[in-house]
């Protein structure tokens, strides 16, 4: 089973993008950047790096961007190149053409997904990177 990490200030968020991607992740949640960080270097300490991460943006103290770029950081000291990175997607109440170009070139995500957003949206990001298999075509 896949590893995510769900890094979020919000609840409804965190208990909503659980519950989609329970079929298909273990899933472990973050209450903020800081925490986020933590989890996720601790994954990379224990060699069980996580397959794919959401990351809320806006959040008290370290910010989601923020909270990307030290795993980045922690992802170059250890000498693990781009194709090998996490894959994140960047999850933001606020779709400002600021948030969503620091997080493509600056963090170096795979997606930004606004708020509120639908389980479909969800899925179609991760079958879009094959992170998950496509739906089997219905006839």
């Amino acid at each position: 089973m896949l590893r995510a990490l769900i890094v979020d200030d919000d609840p409804v968020s965190k208990r909503f993008l659980t519950e989609i991607l329970a079929p298909y992740a273990a899933c472990d949640i973050a209450n903020n950047g800081r925490e986020g960080l933590d989890a996720f270097g601790q994954a990379l300490a224990d060699n069980r790096p996580y397959d794919f991460i959401f990351l809320d943006v806006m959040m008290p103290g370290m910010d989601g961007h923020q909270a990307l770029e030290g795993m980045r950081h922690l992802e170059r000291q250890q000498s693990i190149g781009v194709t090998d990175a996490a894959k994140v997607i960047m999850i933001s109440a606020s779709d400002d053409s600021r948030n969503i170009y620091r997080a493509f070139f600056q963090g170096q995500a795979m997606s930004f997904l606004s708020k509120p957003f639908s389980s479909d949206s969800v899925l179609n990001e991760l079958r879009r990177f094959d992170i998950i298999e496509p739906e089997a075509l219905r006839l």
